[in-house]
């Protein structure tokens, strides 16, 4: 092995372990339902029917039907413990990917793993059992792979993009358009040279700081971006990829959800941070950036004020262009680890890589270990009402029952099979895409004392699964016509308030 590539092996050790220590231990109430969706289509096809909820009639998407599938099979094979080992490759293989992209852009192996290091720690709250995870890996090489076809002009990145772009709008199809937002930076740098070179601007705002140039292959480039655009065809799914963006895009009905909300500055300043950064580094010291850089940086920071979860985009992004950015303007250059070699000539770097590499792979080893597979539960019994769940399964005809259940908890009743109210799966609750059902508005009137009632008489709930935080079990528990039959046993700090109440003249 050459010395130059010796030094990959710690370096690659270091972020394997790192992926694996930043991952959740806890499950998001999402898996459940994904897992039960890839059962569903099996039994029923792709039929753009909901078959989990006990109000009739309601659609479904499958819009993320491959991921629902794969999940499910890996869940089959090799249960809970399965699905977290596919998270750690997935993490993974995002790490590495972030490693290889920066070292690429900067040719300097320690940048490179700064920016990677960087960028997993702000998204470590975002890289969870959710497809999200799996599409910040394809997001982040399509970005690689766009810059690469404006600069080199090669037919292999065309054929690169558009399996990424196939295989987003058939795992993530809501996300599928930001492919295509994804190309806009490059195109209108694009246009802007074009034009600027027919008309022949002489002296340009901000020349100085902002580099314009011309794609490599500007016919393939332009053929690329409308074959891309024409892949949304290319799923089950109809025309969903080209409209569900936009339908759901700013829908009041999801104010209530955390990570759906426009963005508070003042609660993220992280995003802050970075942002400023990149103000500093593009107007304030001597560097120069791309135009398309510069756009694609303004659209990350405009999608990341549309809604909180986008957020996860500008960790994913900014410390990689802010890397770039100085490294290629020779800003970082004591990070160069050829420069950091002169200081120790007399080392001998093949031993201290042996070791290091050695001690690396003990330590990731170790980590492993205290996973404890064998008792691994993704923190089910400690979060969701298992006991709850176990005594109505025992103890109702639970497949026909009207339960009044929680947003959060609603995806782990259907993964046990028991009809439910409403679930994290928001799309299926709003006005748009279920023929004027506005189920969301009426489980937030569940908050309220004096319309709690009209809920409960309107779907005719005869059981209600309820947390003794929420103000509504203050209500059941006052309410004459409602019995409390069980509850679950409380358990130190992790303890579980889940009631179970039973409406006594309704059956």
């Amino acid at each position: 092995m050459k010395k130059e590539k010796q030094v990959y092996i710690p370096i690659c050790l270091t972020i394997l372990i790192f992926a694996v220590l930043i991952i959740s231990r806890v499950t998001q109430n999402d898996l459940f339902f994904d897992i039960k969706t890839g059962e569903s289509i099996l039994k029923y096809g792709i039929d753009f029917k909901d078959h989990f909820s006990f109000i009739p009639n309601l659609r479904y998407i499958y819009h993320h039907y491959l991921y629902d599938l794969i999940i499910y099979f890996i869940y089959k094979l090799g249960s809970f413990q399965g699905v977290f080992i596919f998270l750690i490759v997935i993490c993974s293989l995002l790490s590495l990917t972030l490693f290889y992209v920066n070292n690429k852009y900067t040719h300097n192996k320690i940048g490179a793993l700064t920016a990677t290091l960087v960028t997993m720690f702000l998204c470590s709250g975002y890289i969870v059992d959710r497809v999200q995870t799996i599409t910040y890996l394809l997001f982040f090489l399509e970005i690689y792979f766009i810059e690469q076809l404006y600069t080199k002009g090669k037919v292999k990145y065309t054929i690169y993009l558009i399996i990424l772009s196939i295989l987003i709008a058939n795992l993530h199809m809501p996300m599928w358009l930001l492919t295509v937002i994804f190309f806009l930076p490059a195109l209108l740098e694009m246009i802007v040279k074009i034009i600027e070179d027919k008309i022949k601007i002489k002296k340009r705002i901000f020349k100085e700081k902002i580099i314009i140039n011309k794609p490599q292959n500007i016919k393939l480039f332009t053929i690329t971006f409308g074959l891309v655009l024409g892949t949304g065809i290319l799923t089950p799914l109809k025309l969903y990829p080209y409209t569900f963006f936009l339908k759901v895009l700013g829908n009041d009905s999801f104010q209530f959800i955390q990570e759906m909300r426009p963005t508070v500055l003042m609660e993220n300043m992280m995003l802050v941070v970075l942002i400023i950064i990149m103000i500093v580094i593009t107007f304030i010291l001597n560097t120069k950036v791309k135009f398309r850089d510069v756009i694609f940086l303004l659209g990350l920071s405009f999608l990341a004020m549309i809604a909180d979860r986008n957020i996860a985009y500008i960790y994913l992004f900014f410390p990689t262009m802010i890397t770039k950015t100085l490294l290629e303007a020779n800003k970082l250059y004591l990070l160069n680890v050829n420069k950091i070699k002169q200081f120790f000539k007399k080392v001998n770097w093949k031993m201290i890589n042996i070791f290091l590499s050695s001690s690396l792979a003990i330590i990731y080893i170790g980590v492993f270990k205290t996973l404890d597979f064998n008792n691994f539960d993704y923190g089910i019994i400690d979060l969701y009402p298992d006991k709850c769940v176990d005594y109505i399964k025992k103890n109702t005809d639970y497949k026909k029952i009207r339960l009044y259940n929680d947003f959060n908890n609603g995806s782990y009743l259907e993964f046990n099979d028991i009809p439910v109210f409403i679930d994290s799966r928001a799309e299926v609750y709003i006005p748009i895409f279920n023929g004027g059902y506005d189920i969301i508005s009426d489980y937030l009137k569940t908050d309220n004392y004096l319309t709690y009632k009209e809920v409960f008489d309107k779907y005719k709930f005869n059981y209600a699964l309820v947390d003794q935080e929420e103000d509504l079990f203050k209500y059941l528990k006052q309410d004459k016509d409602f019995e409390m039959v069980f509850q679950e046993v409380e358990k130190g700090e992790k303890a579980k308030g889940y009631v179970l109440f039973k409406y006594q003249t309704r059956s």
